[in-house]
Formats: C-alpha cells, sequence, structure tokens
C-alpha cells in the first residue's frame, strides 16, 4: 500500500515531528511505502488566482511544473495524510498555498476510495479548527472522513512520552485497518450536497468550463448522487440538492443574459 505524505510546514517542527512518529508506526506493518514531500522543498509561487485550473484544465497552471508531481502522487497513492501547523489559529499559508493550487478538485474530485489522515499541532489554540478544515478538503476531493490527529504542544508536556505514543499508534493503526478494508468511506451530508451542487453547475447552458463539464460527462459520475457507496438517504438529499442547483443556475444564468 502507498501513503502519501505532505508535509505542510516550512520547518521541521513540532508538526513534522509528530508525522513522523505515525509514519515510523505505519512502516512497522511491512506492506507500506510513504511518499513523502515537503512544503518547503517543493518551493511553490503563491497562487494567482488565475482560474486557468478551473476554466481550461489543470496543466493550464503556470506552476504546473511542480504541481504535476504533487497531482501523480495523490492519483497514484492508496492513502494520504495532510499535516498542517496552526500560525494563528489558522493553517499556514504555505500548507493552504498547495490547497489554493489543488482548488480544481472541488470541481473535478477525483480521489475517491483513497484513505486520509490529518494531522494538526499548535502552541496554543486553533489545532482542532485546522484538522477540521483540512478533513473537509479531503471530503470534497472524494477522500471521505479522514482520522484526525491533534496535538496541543503546550498540553502535550504534561502528558507521559508513553501515553503520547500510544495515542499516535492507536491512531496509525486505524489508518491502517483503513487501508486493508476494500469498502469505501460514506461520505457526509456536506460532502454530498458539495458534489452535486457542481455536478448541476457544470453541466449547465451557462457553464463557463468546458472542462468542468467535459469531467461530469464521464460515465458514473453525472448519472448518480456520488460514485462510491453513501446509502438511500444521502443519495436522496443529493438528487435534491442536485434539482435545487440545477433549478438555481438555469434561473440566474437566464436573468445574467438578460
Amino acid at each position: 500500500m502507498k501513503i502519501l505524505v505532505i508535509h505542510g510546514s516550512m520547518r521541521k517542527g513540532n508538526t513534522y515531528a509528530v508525522t513522523k512518529k505515525l509514519i515510523y508506526r505505519l512502516l512497522t506493518k511491512g506492506n507500506v511505502e510513504c511518499v513523502e514531500l515537503g512544503i518547503a522543498e517543493l518551493n511553490l509561487p503563491l497562487c494567482t488566482s488565475c482560474h486557468l485550473c478551473l476554466t481550461n484544465g489543470e496543466e493550464y497552471c503556470p506552476h504546473y511544473e511542480i504541481m504535476s508531481a504533487v497531482q501523480t502522487a495523490l492519483t497514484e497513492c492508496d492513502g494520504i495524510i495532510f499535516s498542517g501547523t496552526t500560525y494563528a489559529r489558522a493553517l499556514n499559508a504555505a500548507m493552504k498555498n498547495l490547497i489554493d493550487h489543488l482548488s480544481y478538485g472541488y470541481h473535478r474530485p477525483a480521489l475517491f476510495g483513497k484513505k486520509g489522515m490529518v494531522v494538526a499541532t499548535s502552541a496554543g489554540l486553533g489545532d482542532k479548527g485546522v484538522a477540521k478544515y483540512l478533513r473537509t478538503v479531503l471530503g470534497q476531493w472524494g477522500v471521505n472522513d479522514a482520522i484526525m490527529v491533534t496535538r496541543n504542544i503546550k498540553q502535550q508536556r504534561l502528558q507521559s512520552l508513553v501515553k503520547e505514543q500510544n495515542m499516535l499508534n492507536n491512531a496509525a493503526d486505524r489508518f491502517y485497518e483503513l487501508l486493508e478494508s476494500d469498502f469505501p468511506i460514506a461520505p457526509s451530508f456536506n460532502s454530498i450536497a458539495t458534489h452535486n451542487a457542481f455536478r448541476a453547475m457544470s453541466m449547465s447552458e451557462f457553464s463557463e468550463s468546458k472542462r468542468d463539464t467535459e469531467y461530469w460527462q464521464q460515465d458514473g459520475f453525472y448519472n448518480k448522487a456520488y460514485p462510491t457507496k453513501a446509502g438511500p438517504f444521502k443519495y436522496m438529499a443529493g438528487s435534491m440538492v442536485h434539482g435545487l442547483a440545477k433549478l438555481t443556475a438555469k434561473l440566474i444564468g437566464r436573468t445574467c443574459v438578460r
């Protein structure tokens, strides 16, 4: 099994140390390969918000030479570990910049069936909020209900190293069990709603993105409320959101044309 680990910190500090402990535990399983990418080593410029990835395709990104390796790694892995740190009670800028470059994943999600874990640390407050944000991002890309590992470094100093290691070992073991399972994790209602809103808007006659339209025309995407198992109630909710979003897109499009 191949796991992609993206280290989101610009330095190898607390978040990096926690993530490495998780990696070491996973590697003891024997059949695990971890591919590590560090934000600092990517030298990724700021996203210019040119929208080319959304309208024309991700290969038109002005930083595609750097991003292509990240995109390939995301596609080829079985599991993803997003490791982000907390600055001013929010996700650090370098990691957010990477996510901005991958924003087309909201329009054209393609990571269905992959398993995820998010890691976030702080020196005080905000780590749980950062972890929830990272989990939401993965969910919109098709990686549902990622395991969250959060660490408050100040609180951590009051705990024994044995207790901390046991917590990390348990999280790594749960992630490994998910990777071994053949069953995809059901999406949240939020993921279902967002997925179907984009499904409707991309197929609207007023859509400004040919690439989105081409993507959603694929078999198994446009004709389903969600590509993987979600349950009857979530499928029903998705269909309702799709119908409402389709009607809204038509009304707004006609109003703008007038």
